[in-house]
């Protein structure tokens, strides 16, 4: 992918369609220093131009953004690592099992940020450990709310 594309490829697209670690990087509402987060409830558009992201109603991105909408994802997929800038916004809360809040990524910038040579060929897997009925319940519900 070259640099600056401004919207995801449609592998990149396939590959962010649930279940999958990503970095994303605000600025600290207090301090402004960057900070990160990884999260996994994530959906690509189908159009390449946004990203849905699903995190708990407190979550110190939430503030963040808030402050400053101005947002980078690291994203693992296509072979490659992947720097996702963008505009983001809050959704309100929405209360299901948990209290939940929706970013929406508005893509700007997508560019390929390997190393020199570098190529990913076994990406990240992870397990939940908690608690398997909860956690079906809660993939169900949030992404309900992210396909909206």
């Amino acid at each position: 992918m070259e640099k600056g594309m401004n919207r995801l490829s449609e592998e990149l697209v396939k590959a962010l369609q649930g279940e999958k670690i990503v970095t994303l990087a605000t600025l600290d509402s207090q301090t402004n220093l960057p900070q990160l987060s990884a999260v996994s409830w994530v959906l690509a558009a189908e159009d390449g131009t946004k990203v849905r992201i699903a995190v708990g109603h407190k979550a110190s991105t939430v503030d963040n953004i808030g402050h400053n909408p101005n947002v980078v994802l690291g994203v693992i997929g296509a072979g490659s690592y992947y720097s996702v800038r963008g505009t983001a916004e809050v959704s309100d809360i929405y209360e299901k099992t948990m209290k939940l809040r929706i970013i929406t990524v508005h893509v700007e910038e997508v560019e390929d940020v390997i190393f020199y040579g570098g190529r990913i060929t076994v990406e990240p897997a992870y397990e939940k450990t908690y608690n398997p009925e909860l956690a079906k319940k809660l993939d169900e519900e949030v992404y309900e709310l992210l396909r909206q």
